[in-house]
């Protein structure tokens, strides 16, 4: 993991926190049915797309790396081709199914029959993500990670602009249908239909600019048609050496969004009427899921840059700071899931009462059972992506299989719970996905963790933060409101949060030099002699 691939990553973290902000900002547009509806197509296209391209482009970044490093230009040249025509025609067929059968998928299997409609609207995205997934794996090998990078950021940023536009477009006009009909689900219907616009527009957009920087560098291909070696490689063997390398991200990606689509099944189980099932299930993916993902994101993406050093040391032979390098990212993922996971959960009231007003209540109970969340998922991406790059794919796919039956089990033995049972089941979900990657890490690492200095001291501090943002929440909120007190809870809780940990010199010196802002905290202690 270099730092090219480190930029990458960051930036598909930063492009999955707009994803989760547009989803918090589409579901105060749409409601919380709309959500609903629209989380039902997107999970259909998510599944199908993950099955016709998913993990394409570093399947095929991989195999055009080897070609090339080997001198076998006219072998690129071939495979190129066949790759786009084999993976066209799955989109084009991926694309034409989910059209077809949208109403079978939404109404015969989700019971959701207002999601049909949109489905129809968002079923080219599975072409068109596909022919983006082929492009960006010509660009992945000849080395090239900026336009995957730039890529990611540009749809985001395509889909809240076009989103907010076209879902009040549609969302206006599906006001006049539902007043004429007598049914207040044609506005998020629709609503939902115009955010499905957005993403397929956004995708053009992406696709577009990926073709125009393609033509700029076939300069080469001249070249690259005259020399090297001879082509071999035909069709058949194009699309075995594809499937050879995509299929365990393949079901590491079927696995991953695979307790969203059973939670669907599950929450139907638990809440039978449809228009309350709908809501419910908006205010669990649009708010809890959402507010929960973000945080989760933020550590990830602080996260990486650690695992880059981690990698580093380990090309230049130095295995003992690389274990050192290791320890900290874990304790710094712990220090800041912990601070996040007591912040949101102690503040869950204040936070579900901005985003949902007075109908609050149910996300209020969410946070305050599954905060913790926050800090399960996030280390385990840690530890997840440690062992990817490591090459260990095979441990990452039995987690997460582990983590979705345990999801499964612990949903389905609390009926009585509600919505809630699907936030306590993705808590044991995370924690064991947690858990079992951390413990392959330290295995493979060889490595015994300090559980009183990367656990112990930080579960303290976290207390003393936690009581100071109930003290914000109980005292200060009623008389400042929900978001002054959140910020301000926010910076004094962070606050003391990081001065326990520092006085307490909770962070060794080693670990400081590689954690993001490490040297900070080390030059603070310098000056307050602590260090």
């Amino acid at each position: 993991m270099n730092q090219t691939e480190i930029k990458r990553r960051q930036a598909q973290e930063a492009a999955s926190l707009l994803t989760l902000i547009t989803i918090l900002v589409m579901g105060h547009l749409l409601g919380e049915g709309g959500v609903t509806y629209v989380t039902v197509a997107a999970l259909a296209c998510a599944l199908v797309w993950t099955a016709v391209a998913g993990s394409l482009s570093d399947a095929l970044g991989r195999i055009l790396r080897g070609r090339r490093n080997k001198g076998q230009y006219k072998n690129i040249l071939g495979i190129r081709k066949n790759v786009m025509l084999f993976q066209m025609v799955l989109g084009v067929l991926g694309s034409a199914a989910l059209f077809v059968f949208a109403g079978n998928i939404a109404e015969g299997i989700f019971h959701i029959p207002y999601s049909t409609f949109i489905l129809q609207v968002l079923s080219p995205i599975v072409f068109l993500r596909t022919l983006v997934s082929v492009f960006l794996g010509y660009f992945q090998g000849e080395g090239s990670e900026l336009p995957r990078a730039v890529s990611c950021i540009l749809r985001q940023v395509f889909i809240l602009a076009f989103g907010i536009l076209f879902g009040n477009l549609l969302g206006s006009y599906g006001e006049k249908v539902s007043g004429l009909l007598k049914q207040e689900q044609f506005t998020p219907m629709y609503g939902g239909a115009g955010l499905a616009l957005a993403v397929c527009l956004a995708e053009a957009f992406v696709l577009l600019f990926l073709m125009v920087i393609f033509k700029g560098s076939r300069r080469s291909e001249r070249k690259m048609k005259q020399e090297g070696m001879y082509a071999s490689d035909s069709l058949w063997d194009c699309i075995r050496m594809l499937c050879a390398g995509r299929w365990p991200q393949f079901f590491t990606g079927i696995l991953a969004i695979l307790p969203l689509i059973l939670g669907i099944f599950l929450a139907r189980r638990m809440v039978p009427e449809e228009g309350f099932l709908a809501g419910e299930y908006g205010l669990y993916v649009g708010k809890y899921l959402a507010v929960c993902g973000i945080f989760a994101a933020l550590i990830s993406m602080m996260g990486l840059p650690v695992l880059g050093k981690v990698f580093q040391c380990f090309k230049r032979e130095e295995g003992r700071f690389a274990r050192a390098a290791f320890q900290g990212g874990v304790h710094f993922c712990l220090a800041q899931g912990i601070f996040l996971s007591v912040y949101a959960g102690v503040m869950g009231a204040q936070i579900s009462g901005l985003l949902c007003g007075e109908n609050g209540e149910t996300v209020k109970q969410m946070f305050y059972g599954g905060s913790s969340v926050i800090l399960f998922f996030s280390l385990g991406c840690y530890f997840g992506r440690f062992l990817q790059a490591s090459g260990r794919k095979y441990f990452v796919l039995g987690a997460a299989a582990a983590a979705d039956i345990c999801f499964v089990v612990i949903a389905m033995v609390m009926p009585g719970a509600g919505l809630l049972a699907l936030v306590y089941g993705g808590l044991a979900g995370s924690f064991v996905f947690c858990i079992v990657l951390g413990v392959f890490s330290y295995r493979q690492l060889r490595l015994r963790a300090d559980w009183l200095g990367i656990l112990i001291v930080p579960l303290g501090a976290g207390v003393a933060a936690g009581l100071v943002c109930m003290l914000f929440g109980r005292l200060m909120a009623p008389l400042m409101g929900d978001l002054a007190a959140l910020v301000l809870a926010f910076v004094v809780a962070g606050g003391v949060f990081w001065t326990v940990l520092l006085l307490l010199r909770n962070f060794k010196e080693q670990e400081l030099e590689v954690v993001p802002g490490g040297r900070l905290m080390g030059a603070l202690g310098q000056k307050l002699h602590i260090y």
